[in-house]
């Protein structure tokens, strides 16, 4: 039990950091001139590096040396999970949900979509 909550500590404060600098970065990108559309890109891409890199060592603490392969995993399993929260969110919104209790269970659930998938699929031993 104790290390499935140190786990799942380690896990929110990893994704609480990428938040945090894909916030920052996208906000220095969009004072620069850059749209806020394109600057998305490379602020998500430095969330997911981010929690790539934070995860597999202190989440789930993986000991071989990271690859090209796992990573194309954790970026695949990462854009599902970004397919699930847009699912999630569109499906309420549309049931009639407010937006932000709308945006709250999407995060929710494609937390918990990441979490299992970079478990189980990209860093399962």
């Amino acid at each position: 039990m104790k290390a499935r909550l140190r786990e799942g500590a380690a896990f929110l404060a990893v994704g609480g950091t990428a938040f945090v600098l894909g916030a920052v970065s996208l906000e220095a990108l969009v004072r620069a001139g850059v749209s806020p559309y394109a600057a998305q890109v490379p602020a998500l891409g430095l969330a997911i590096l981010t929690t790539w890199l934070g995860n597999r060592r202190w989440t789930f603490r993986v000991d071989a040396p990271p690859t090209w392969r796992e990573f194309l995993r954790y970026v695949g399993a990462s854009l599902g999970g970004l397919a699930v929260n847009a699912a999630t969110f569109s499906a309420l919104t549309y049931a009639g949900l407010p937006t932000t209790p709308a945006f709250a269970a999407a995060t929710i659930a494609a937390m918990g979509f990441n979490f299992f998938s970079y478990k189980f699929a990209v860093f399962a031993r």
